[in-house]
This record gives C-alpha cells, structure tokens and sequence, in this order.
C-alpha cells in the first residue's frame, strides 16, 4: 500500500530544480510525513535517503536511496552525507543518534514533535502522561544537542495530522464511520479542532530549509481550518457520501476507560471522549509569519481516509 501512496504523492508534487544537487535525509520514511518528504523532495530534484525499521516501500527512483535502519538499536548508526535530516520518526529516538548523524556532516535538522506537548498535558491516564513526558524529554535533549554541535534546528509541534490513510485519528473515525454509520460523542463535542494534511507539514519541512529565521526555533502547525469535534465529525461524514449519524453518550469517559482497562492493545480511554469538549488548536502565525505556512483546509484537495 505504501508503495501506491508514495508514487501518487511522487507524480502529483509539482516538478522544480529547487534543490538539485542537493541530498535529504528523512527518517520515518515509511510513515505519512516521511513519505510525503520523500514525494515532494524528489520532484524537486533532490537526492534522498529513507531510513526504515520494519515497514520497506517497495518504490524505487534513481535519486532515492533505502536505508534500513532501527533507530531504537543501540550502537552507532552509519548513514551516509547529506544536506538535511527531516526527522519524521518519534522525537524521542532522535536524541541517542543525532550524534551519528553530525558524524556524517549534518548541519540542518527539521524534528517533528507533536501538539500533544501541550493538547495532553493534563491526562488523567497514565500512558498518555509517559508519551507527553518522553515528548517533552526529547525536545529539551534535542535542542541542548543541537546548541553542543553547532545545528541549526528547527522543531515542529503539528496538530491532529491525516491525509493519507495511515493515522490513527481521523481514518480511525472514517473507518468507525464505514463500518458502523455512526459515531459516539460526548455532548456538546464543542472543542476545536484543526486537523493538518501531512502533505502540509512535509511542504513546511523543506519550506524552512535554508530559513535562518527558524533557526532554533519550535512551530506549533495546523491546518488551514478551524472547526468543532462535532463539525469535524459531520464534515467527514459527508465526505465519506453518508448522513451524519452522531450517538451522544453521556458515560462515554467512563465506558471508554472500562474498554482500556480490558483491552489496553485498543489505545483508547476516557480522556478522548473528555477531549470532545476541549481545544486542540494551534497558532499558525509564527509560521506564517516567518517561512509563509499555508496550509489546506480540513479534507480539501486528494486526500485519502
């Protein structure tokens, strides 16, 4: 599957020589950003290096390389030169490696966190809390890495992020919505939402190349539209050509934390139906401001859910 969404991402980015000559380095190449990255850099010329743990794409080009390689392994990591490291993989391997990857003569690194950092920061449930810790962790320990080694970083906090079939957000919600013609909510589901294509946030990745003016800096990114969990919910109903059907239920935290209490592998609790009634948004002016961040509105253009 992954091959199929890498070639339609490759043939629909828009040709250029921007960065002819030059080499990316993407981690997490196998996930929706990496692959994104991936697309885009070598429809603009750019030589590119994917690094994969357990999942390979079976897609080849003369300008791309695989690599596999587990970033959780311990023991040095060798890769080979390149301009940019886009780190799409968990912020959290980042740090034990980054050392191996200066070695290589890197001097940019674009990390993606989450927003998360602060949309979660006051869970009740316990491996939320350890997720939020490790995030934060690692975004202290990458940025006092970077300042020791001389690297001009810049960190990404993207919001809810979707668009090509392999999140656990809204295609979770799209497949509730196949299968069940309905979706269970915590009334009123009044909390914002701004869900971002990764599309977007791999455009912003290689957007903030050569920007001195994001050097050292951390972007919070969403996308180009604000609207309710309830909104969102009707929004991609419609999408999927079905009326909405919307189950409110009052105990809906209480069930769901009896659910991930029985089946924890369900990664699903009572804090995401209390999250229905909170906002999860971002502020995309910084980002504007300094490297023009536009992104799309929720499920405009191709997407895939």
């Amino acid at each position: 599957m992954r091959k199929e969404l890498l070639e339609g991402a490759w043939k629909t980015a828009t040709a250029t020589s921007d960065y002819a000559g030059k080499c990316v380095l993407v981690t997490g190449a196998s996930g929706q950003i990496g692959l994104n990255v991936i697309a885009i850099a070598l429809a603009r010329s750019a030589r590119v290096i994917g690094l994969c743990n357990k999942t390979f794409v079976e897609f080849a080009h003369p300008r791309l390389t695989w690599l596999a390689a587990d970033l959780s392994a311990p023991g040095p990591l060798i890769v080979p030169p390149a301009d940019i490291l886009i780190h799409t993989a968990p912020i959290w391997l980042l740090p034990q490696k980054l050392a191996d990857f200066t070695a290589a003569g890197l001097k940019r690194v674009v990390a993606f966190s989450s927003a998360s950092v602060f949309g979660k920061r006051d869970t009740q449930n316990a491996t939320e809390r350890s997720m939020i810790e490790s995030l934060m962790r690692a975004e202290s320990r990458v940025s006092d890495l970077a300042a020791a080694h001389n690297l001009r970083l810049t960190i990404f906090r993207p919001t809810m992020t979707y668009g090509m079939g392999l999140d656990i957000n809204i295609t979770r919600l799209a497949r509730a919505i196949r299968r069940f013609h309905l979706v269970p909510i915590y009334e009123p589901a009044s909390g914002l939402r701004q869900p971002v294509q990764a599309r977007d946030l791999a455009e912003a990745a290689l957007a903030v190349w050569d920007n001195c003016a994001t050097y050292g800096k951390t972007y919070s990114l969403g996308g180009g539209e604000i609207l309710t969990y309830r909104a969102m919910i009707e929004r991609l109903f419609r999408y999927l050509d079905k009326k909405p059907r919307l189950l409110p239920i009052g105990f809906l935290p209480q069930s769901l934390d009896f659910l991930n209490d029985l089946f924890p592998f369900l990664h699903i609790n009572g804090e995401m139906a209390r999250r229905m009634n909170r906002d999860l948004i971002a502020d995309n002016g910084p980002a504007a401001a300094d490297f023009g961040y536009r992104p799309r509105g929720f499920l405009a253009g191709d997407v895939i859910v």
